[in-house]
């Protein structure tokens, strides 16, 4: 028998972007053969198409060229990496309304579909039958352009350019201080390192007149106007984990440890975005330790490094060994945003990711105002800080959150520039993340004082 190849063909990967260039080129093409067509300068094949087409459409026909030349524009001109077929849809409902129109006007000029649209005439009359084809041919061409209409008050605008003009308080140095510091010799920053004279300490205090700003700004914002931003933004779908071979694995476990004299009973298996935890119930008489002991020799058993003991589960008489999936799933934000759990939760409140059962895990920085998120290079503290960051800013508006951004290196935080929760722009400068410290103790100071009063 021969062999079978399992040679599969190159799989091509287009980008979205791509894809709407090559169909605005078709369409834009079509719109060009339609229109060489009507005028008899498309060979044999144009005038079968004219003349198909001119039979179902009458003098409507014009309305395909028209259409296909704006359906062009939109896929050359559109802002989202993916059309939606809504585009399409809308393209079609305005030649079927448009015919109608046309046919309410000029009878049997809109061709066999105008004359089936047209027949609305006989159920509401000229007038009633012209007000709905030309709402339906409206509302058709704000679909296919993803277009809004949208009415507003002149109050409601005079309200949003105030919000736009709303002052943000900028923590400056005093200039005698900007200025002396520019003329300061190495040998006087050396001594500033090892600690600031008193003078420096008055140059860089933030003047005690910020706080009224400050609360003329947050009364000013309201949170009725505040739009917190798409979820669109945020990608949701994740891919699937792949643990491997379950039961040979924890196969593996069991054999591992009779070897060394350790009988244990396999229990559950969880499957986790990061790993998968395979627990275990030890006979009675064995020692957590000496299973905990074994953790290096099951890592060369299972050719997995690292794993992870939890000796014994927190609420159950059993032990959990996690081993790192083949291929790890990404935990997206837009997943855990989505959760009613998230929502229900307090102002304060933040997703963490999920647990090794595949199940969110949220929390409030309420219950721990002081957190450190530290680690190796790679372990992920950026996201965790932008995770929370953001999941801040799509449950508070600017009336209730306030942002003092401190970034040295200068490119972690610099995305967040000009967002309204800003109280200064961000901070990337040593003596100005000074000060800006210096004025959150001064505040926390101060409410500390309205709360004792």
């Amino acid at each position: 028998m021969a062999k079978k190849s399992n040679h599969r063909l190159p799989i091509i990967n287009v980008q979205p972007e791509t894809k709407n260039s090559i169909l605005g080129i078709l369409f834009f093409g079509l719109t060009v053969i339609l229109l060489l067509a009507s005028f008899n300068l498309a060979g044999p094949a144009g005038r079968f198409i004219y003349g198909v087409l001119g039979g179902l459409f009458g003098i409507g026909y014009y309305l395909l060229p028209a259409v296909s030349l704006i359906v062009a524009a939109v896929l050359f001109f559109a802002h989202q990496k993916k059309v939606s077929g809504a585009t399409f849809l809308g393209a079609i409902l305005l030649i079927v309304f448009g015919l109608g129109f046309i046919d309410i006007i000029s009878p049997d000029k809109g061709g066999y579909i105008g004359t089936g649209v047209g027949a609305l005439e006989l159920l509401f009359g000229k007038i009633a039958s012209l007000v709905i084809t030309a709402i339906g041919s409206l509302a058709s061409l704000i679909l296919m352009l993803n277009a809004s209409i949208k009415l507003q008050s002149r109050e409601k605008e005079k309200e949003d350019e105030e919000e736009n003009e709303r002052p943000t308080v900028e923590l400056k140095l005093p200039p005698e201080a900007e200025e002396r510091s520019s003329k300061k010799t190495n040998e006087e920053n050396e001594k500033e390192t090892r600690g600031e004279s008193e003078e420096y300490k008055e140059e860089v205090k933030i003047s005690a007149s910020l706080r009224p700003r400050i609360s003329g700004i947050l009364k000013s914002a309201k949170s009725a106007s505040y739009v917190p931003p798409p979820l669109d933004l945020l990608r949701s779908a994740s891919e699937k984990p792949q643990a491997g071979d379950l039961r040979a694995n924890a196969n593996i476990i069991k054999r591992t440890l009779d070897s060394f004299g350790i009988p244990v009973e396999m229990g559950e298996i969880n499957i986790g975005p990061k790993v998968t935890r395979y627990t275990l119930k030890p006979a009675e008489g064995i020692k957590l330790s000496r299973i905990e002991a074994l953790q290096q020799d099951l890592s060369l058993a299972l050719a997995a490094h690292p794993i992870r003991m939890e000796a014994p589960i927190p609420g159950k008489s059993l032990v959990g060994i996690e081993v790192p999936n083949k291929t790890a799933s990404i935990v997206r934000l837009g997943s855990l945003i989505g959760y009613p759990d998230f929502k229900k939760s307090s102002s304060l409140g933040i997703p963490l990711g999920r647990d090794v059962t595949g199940e969110p895990i949220f929390t409030s920085i309420a219950k721990m105002p002081h957190l450190l998120v530290a680690g190796a290079t790679g372990s992920g503290k950026s996201v965790a800080i932008h995770s929370s960051i953001v999941s801040l800013l799509y449950k508070n508006s600017p009336a209730t959150l306030r942002f003092i951004m401190i970034d040295p290196k200068k490119v972690e935080l610099s995305a967040y520039e000009g967002i309204p929760h800003l109280l200064s722009p961000v901070i990337t400068d040593g003596k100005r993340a000074v000060a800006a410290l210096r004025f959150a103790i001064q505040e926390m100071e101060h409410r500390y004082e309205l709360l004792l009063d």
